[in-house]
């Protein structure tokens, strides 16, 4: 059943077993989970079906840095489903070494490892339209395989990993009508959670304070509460929840809001390729299931270990949109498409949107347009019907170099560090409970480890005579350090350790010393890897569901057995 708060009277009081914060991926998949295993769910969404402009203004807050991070709201959506309306469906499972204590990567280290979460990997494929659980280019692709690069050897770099593109689902659409229509889950829309209220003793929580954009405030009783509302949301509740313990829930050792993290992205430079007859694959391609996929290069993890580097992946390219130098009509008009047409510029993609004065940019952009107008409306037509109206879109994008020369754009891991922080700002917002500030550093790690990750492709390359990395390192470096912005991964600010004086939660994602507190969040994560979130953070939720299950499962035999050793 679906519920409006704006429809209930003030001082309401609702009840169920679990009470999931936050209706995105993670606490949709949750609930879902749940609800198929018939427990009693109560799931709170601080928006509504849609975006609505007062609800979005409670992600506002304050960034340190603004030529570094985004705005605070920009990158989150107040709606049922969160922000799987927007986001780009790529995704990829994190590495076994990501999940190492790795003695290059201080305060590196998960309690559990990859294999504890393949088969939830597998799992979340489902809920994100993903298709078979591979990611190795021979078992994924079709019949007529080729490598991505013919003729590279090279034990330190391969080709032989796929990002996959989910539809890019939107968990919204996908689970509204039948959460509808489900008789064990009530979903409360304008719904905002405002405090945590924990027992006297600090060990559990006793009641949820929730108020809707009219004011109204609520109170939510259950048995489990699991926090769902994203990476800066969660550690907004935690830290605001100080009733018992004054410095927020969990954070005894000073740790929530540390540690934040997202990743290192960019373009790196310019990959010029000699074998004519073998041309690169530069474009998407189709697994054997229909998903859109793309290969990439990546460091083994043992020449990771050797060299201490984060891990990292690169693919090919475009240039730039934004330097009409390119004479290419189709990122012109891509360009000008972005600059002009769309709402926003993310903070990331902003700095290759100025340079070249407007009028001089513009003019030349439209030269580049009508001189290639051919090129454009064919891939006009390309994108109407594979992108707007096609159900599984393709994801961006992609063009042919008839000179066999690239731009390598990477996504690379972002280090722990304690002194990035997620903080309380002094500013509250309309229901009085106080906005973040967010102070997002990185470290000289996250930089070095760009920069040689890069040679040791540069090398391969070269080695192989497959062609030469066109890049100068001390140039490459000084980019990273200067053009590195964020604002879209929300990461490690509630991070997961076996013990509370290295961490907010358990292997099991529940809050240490609080019994019946969980996090379903990208917070959670000790590193960030090279891959976006939300598989992880899917493939996590379920884990989290099955555990609640079995705890279920568990405490009811033993409730059992108590009736009968009485009788």
């Amino acid at each position: 059943m679906i519920i409006d708060c704006h429809q209930l009277s003030d001082a309401s009081e609702i009840r169920g077993d679990y009470c999931v914060i936050g209706a995105g991926a993670a606490g949709i998949t949750i609930t879902n989970e749940l609800v198929l295993a018939h427990k009693d769910v109560v799931l709170l969404e601080s928006g509504g079906r849609k975006i609505d402009r007062d609800t979005q203004a409670l992600c506002q807050g304050e960034v340190l840095d603004t030529d570094r991070h985004g705005p605070l709201d920009q990158y989150r959506r107040r709606r049922f489903g969160g922000t799987t309306d927007v986001w780009g469906g790529r995704c990829a499972p994190f590495d076994a070494i990501d999940f190492e204590a790795r003695r290059h990567v201080p305060w590196s280290g998960w309690p559990i490892g990859r294999k504890d979460l393949d088969p939830y990997y597998a799992r979340a494929h489902n809920y994100c339209d993903l298709g078979d659980y591979a990611y190795e280019a021979k078992e994924a692709l079709t019949e007529g395989f080729r490598e991505m690069v013919p003729g590279l050897n090279a034990s330190t770099v391969s080709t032989s990993f796929l990002w996959r593109f989910s539809l890019p689902t939107d968990f919204g659409k996908s689970f509204w009508n039948s959460f509808s229509s489900s008789r064990n889950v009530n979903v409360y829309t304008h719904a905002t959670a405002l405090r945590l209220r924990l027992h006297p003793n600090g060990r559990g929580v006793d009641h949820l304070e929730i108020g809707s954009s009219s004011r109204k405030r609520f109170v939510v009783k259950a048995k489990h509460y699991i926090i769902a509302s994203g990476g800066l949301e969660t550690t907004r509740l935690l830290l605001v929840s100080n009733d018992v313990c004054p410095e927020g829930v969990g954070n005894d050792r000073g740790l929530v809001g540390r540690f934040y993290m997202s990743h290192i992205t960019g373009d790196l430079g310019q990959v010029a390729f000699t074998p004519k007859r073998n041309p690169v694959v530069w474009d998407y391609e189709r697994t054997r299931d229909g998903v859109y996929c793309r290969r990439a290069f990546s460091i083994s993890e043992e020449q990771q270990r050797l060299d201490g580097l984060l891990n990292f992946r690169a693919i090919l390219s475009h240039p730039s949109p934004a330097d009409p130098a390119h004479r290419n009509g189709v990122l012109s008009a891509m360009y000008l498409a972005k600059k002009y047409f769309a709402d926003r510029i993310p903070p990331e993609y902003s700095k290759s949107m100025s340079g070249i004065s407007p009028i001089r940019r513009l003019s030349a952009h439209f030269r580049n347009i009508v001189s290639d107008w051919r090129a454009v409306a064919g891939f006009g037509g390309m994108w109407i019907r594979d992108r707007m109206i096609s159900r599984r879109k393709l994801p961006s994008v992609a063009l042919h170099s008839r000179s066999d020369i690239y731009t390598l754009h990477f996504d690379a891991e972002q280090a722990p560090n304690p002194h990035s922080r997620v903080m309380l700002s002094d500013s509250k917002d309309v229901f009085g409970i106080n906005r973040l500030k967010v102070d997002w550093r990185f470290t000289d790690l996250d930089v070095s480890s760009v920069v040689k990750s890069s040679l040791l492709l540069s090398s391969a390359l070269c080695e192989s005579g497959v062609g030469a990395f066109l890049f100068d390192p001390e140039r490459t470096a000084k980019a990273v350090a200067e053009k590195t912005a964020v604002g879209s991964h929300h990461i490690g600010t509630t991070r997961m350790a076996a013990a509370k004086s290295s961490g907010v939660v358990d292997e099991n994602c529940m809050v240490h010393g609080v019994q019946n507190l969980y996090i379903a969040s990208s917070s959670v994560f000790p590193t960030s890897s090279f891959a976006n979130p939300t598989l992880t953070i899917v493939a996590m939720a379920i884990r989290l569901a099955d555990f609640l299950k079995h705890q279920a499962d568990s405490e009811r035999q033993s409730v059992a057995e108590l009736r009968i050793h009485v009788r």
